[in-house]
């Protein structure tokens, strides 16, 4: 989420994309917005109540205005600019996304919005059952090993020490670990 010191940084252009559902939803929003919620999004804004009451007449929101709204009242800001029907969550992935399509790297890279990781599937996970896997792919296709108990007690101190181990095991020559740091490095540069 971004803080008011960056939200102000934000130009008062105009980002939306449907100007009727900009001005019903932010109107129909913003009464039925509480009084503490108001007072949170005009001071992250640093903006008046005639600022919002533009939006109604005008259809025209700012991203100024729309990162706020999404994250005091938890809705998707493109919801705001008429972009999505659906009113869904503030997330730092859809707020990353709006700064992005709108020119606001910087502000990304000073808010720390990163990418959203998401899993991807084993394209040979989706394999039909009918089709035979030959026993050297099979031990491809096997499910990622469990981690080991108390792995999600690890900081990041530890983290390096095992990287660093798992340097010097490939200094020596030790070909598991050859692999295991060239599988870190493709996943850390993907």
């Amino acid at each position: 989420m971004l803080s008011a010191e960056l939200i102000q940084k934000l130009k008062q252009t105009n980002i939306s994309e449907n100007g009727d559902k900009t001005k019903e939803r932010v109107e129909r929003l913003w009464k039925a917005a509480s009084a503490e919620q108001k007072k949170e999004v005009l001071e992250l804004a640093d903006v008046i109540t005639a600022t919002v009451y533009r939006i109604y007449r005008t259809g025209s929101i700012s991203a100024k205005l729309a990162v706020p709204l999404a994250q005091v009242l938890n809705l998707d800001p493109f919801y705001f600019a008429g972009e999505v029907d659906e009113p869904g969550e503030c997330s730092d992935a859809a707020l990353r996304k709006l700064l992005l399509q709108h020119g606001y790297s910087k502000i990304v890279e000073e808010a720390n919005l990163k990418r959203p990781y998401t899993r991807q599937q084993p394209a040979a996970a989706a394999a039909p059952d009918n089709i035979e896997v030959e026993p050297e792919a099979e031990a491809l296709l096997a499910p990622p090993p469990q981690l080991p108990p108390n792995s999600d007690t690890l900081v990041e101190a530890d983290y390096q020490l095992l990287f660093q181990a798992l340097y010097i095991q490939n200094k020596a020559g030790i070909p598991s670990a050859k692999d295991k740091l060239a599988q870190i490095h493709l996943m850390l540069l993907s």
